[in-house]
């Protein structure tokens, strides 16, 4: 059955859904009220900010978050729209699917599996008038549960501190042999606090954060030459490995403070620590599953630690209506192998010092929109540049990076592989931009994406020998150009329908680098309304993410990279899901059916080589905030 035709239906099928509102009637029976009778503190009174409404001179607050619309997308693929690949579980190595420009151009570590898990919890601040916290608990299906709690209270109107704790507890989908049997789990906390002085002409910022997460690999389904997609969703389906394990420990301490000394200028000071463990660990490596055999053929444990330090000063402010910045940073770094000797190795450098300068402007055009730049430089070839135009009628960016290779793609020894390499920067380019065309109840986007790499690092299969999967680098030009198109229309009161496409075109590929999907697609269909005087805001809807089938890339545990591959195509099989998502007083709640086209079907999403996508499940979740 050709899926393409199927979702192409789907896309437009009628169904309501329903979106989301603030809710206007604060509960009562508190202890705390006024003269007439109502709770003094709800979400007007907890308010949220970023290090970036600091940053860039805003200060501004914002209720904390009630919104239900998509509220019962939970699982980092979802959140991205699924603009991330894994291995079919929450919680599991993810790459992009999409082409993109990183903004990291110093050295890194190149374990970056899991850089989503922990960029995604970066703590907010708070202004509270009175003791705020918050607890969001996800029962997934199939054992998939993740929980969030929140605290924070202001000691005086000026000094503000709280936490945050974060977990992922997700059960294995494949050989699951009970409650608990888990494939992941994640413990993340942080510590933050801000103060500012009476007139706010000084600001402090703080915060510790730590993750430590741990993936139980199973190398994917275990299947015989002749198999269908099928066989990877039956009961029997076994897996590869049962005793590996890849975890990646993180502690990062952070400290900004900004001085105002008059109307339009400002010193900073941020200071950032990180750290970085990661392992991989299987007792009992005694199988076919492993290609060679470095250091011992009877235990692996393999381990690379990363540190860096970054202090940063500069100055900012507004002069007239353009806000500026300008920066010098000094980051030092150092890296550590458990099997490898760096005193042996002349490149690459395992410790050193970077240096940086840079600067942003952002320029408002008025009754037009606002004009951005941004740029950072390491004194010599590497440095990221992003400009962005925003209008009314008109949005585009160019951005352009030249970043230092991972140290795990440099140099490695573990136990089931080695290499040493001295690959060269990556350059890697991006102009977008986009119409915006914009009615009362309909909004177009259409738009086009050019990518261009140049001495791209990947992993990819096909050496001979022991080692059938090594990192490389090409020598020439990878291009692609992405036409997309964006749609939101609301047909008739209460009725929306939001929609996107992207078409994949790779116009050049040097030594084949680039794997992306012809066609990938997302459709909402959804009715939103308020019901009860106000007291049940619902939105109710369908929703389908489709992929046309493409060489997706497989993965390598033992050093958790996905790797290109030229063998096995990701079926092209649409992930649709039912949703109900509502709000009662000051509590939000979904009630989600996943992947509910796998009732029918034998077959399912395996967004990665043998790694199959969650089988059809239903999601409950709720989300309750305390401001008393």
């Amino acid at each position: 059955m050709r899926w393409g035709k199927l979702v192409y239906i789907i896309l437009f099928l009628p169904l309501l859904v329903v979106a989301q509102e603030e809710d206007r009637f604060p509960r009562r029976g508190s202890r705390i009220i006024d003269d007439s009778t109502r709770q003094v503190y709800g979400p007007q009174t907890s308010r949220v900010f970023t290090y970036y409404d600091l940053f860039y001179d805003r200060w501004e607050t914002r209720p904390v978050d009630t919104v239900i619309q998509d509220f019962h997308r939970f699982g980092a693929v979802e959140r991205s729209r699924y603009r991330f690949q894994d291995l079919g579980n929450i919680g599991t190595a993810l790459r992009p699917v999409l082409p993109v420009v990183t903004d990291r151009i110093g050295a890194t570590s190149g374990l970056d599996a899991y850089d989503v898990y922990w960029d995604e919890t970066i703590p907010h601040y708070f202004n509270t008038r009175s003791p705020y916290s918050n607890m969001h608990v996800i029962l997934g299906g199939r054992g998939r549960s993740l929980t969030s709690v929140t605290y924070s209270r202001n000691i005086n109107p000026r000094w503000n501190f709280g936490f945050d704790y974060h977990g992922l507890f997700i059960d294995k989908q494949v050989q699951r042999q009970g409650k608990g049997d888990r494939n992941v789990k994640n413990n993340t906390y942080d510590i933050f606090m801000s103060y500012h002085s009476k007139d706010s002409a000084y600001a402090i910022l703080a915060d510790f954060r730590r993750m430590f997460h741990r993936v139980f690999e199973y190398g994917g389904v275990r299947l015989p030459g002749d198999y269908v997609i099928s066989d990877m969703f039956t009961l029997n389906a076994q897996p590869w490995l049962t005793t590996a394990e890849s975890n990646d420990f993180r502690l990062n301490y952070h400290i900004y403070q900004q001085y105002r000394i008059g109307s339009g200028l400002q010193l900073y000071h941020r200071l950032e620590s990180f750290r970085q463990r990661n392992q991989y660990i299987d007792p009992s490596p005694l199988n076919n599953f492993y290609d060679t055999a470095v250091i011992s053929i009877s235990h692996t444990f393999d381990q690379m630690k990363f540190r860096a330090l970054r202090n940063e000063a500069g100055i900012k402010g507004r002069a007239g209506i353009f806000f500026y910045n300008g920066f010098v940073a000094i980051r030092s770094f150092a890296v550590d192998y458990l099997h490898l000797n760096e005193a042996f190795l002349d490149y690459p450098v395992t410790s050193g010092t970077e240096f940086y300068t840079g600067g942003e402007l952002i320029l408002p055009l008025p009754k037009l929109g606002t004009l951005a730049g941004k740029v950072n430089w390491m004194f010599d070839d590497r440095y990221y540049f992003n400009a962005k135009l925003h209008t009314h009628w008109l949005e585009a960016s160019l951005s352009r990076s030249v970043y230092t290779p991972g140290f795990l793609q440099q140099a490695w020894r573990g136990n089931h592989n080695l290499w040493i390499n001295s690959f060269s920067n990556t350059e890697a380019s991006e102009l977008k931009g986009n119409l915006i065309i914009s009615t009362r109840r309909l909004q177009l986007y259409p738009g086009l994406a050019l990518h261009t790499y140049r001495n791209l690092i990947f992993f990819r299969d096909g050496f001979p020998g022991s080692q059938p999967v090594l990192p490389v680098q090409s020598s020439g030009y990878q291009t692609a150009a992405l036409p997309q198109f964006r749609i939101s229309v609301e047909p008739v009161k209460n009725l929306f329908f939001r929609g996107e496409w992207i078409y994949s075109r790779i116009l050049e590929n040097s030594g084949n680098a680039l794997q992306l999907p012809p066609w990938f697609a997302n459709a909402q269909l959804s009715y939103a309304n308020i019901w009860f005087n106000g007291n049940f805001d619902f939105q109710i809807g369908v929703e389908v993410h489709y992929k046309r089938k493409y060489l997706a890339y497989a993965y390598m545990p033992s050093v958790q990279q996905f790797y290109l591959q030229t063998q096995i195509a990701a079926p092209d099989f649409p992930v649709m899901d039912v949703f109900l998502n509502a709000k009662i007083l000051r509590g939000r709640i979904f009630l989600r059916y996943h992947n509910l086209l796998k009732i029918f079907f034998d077959t399912g999403p395996v967004p990665t080589p043998y790694y199959p996508g969650v089988r059809n499940a239903v999601d409950f979740g709720f989300d309750w905030s305390f401001y008393d």
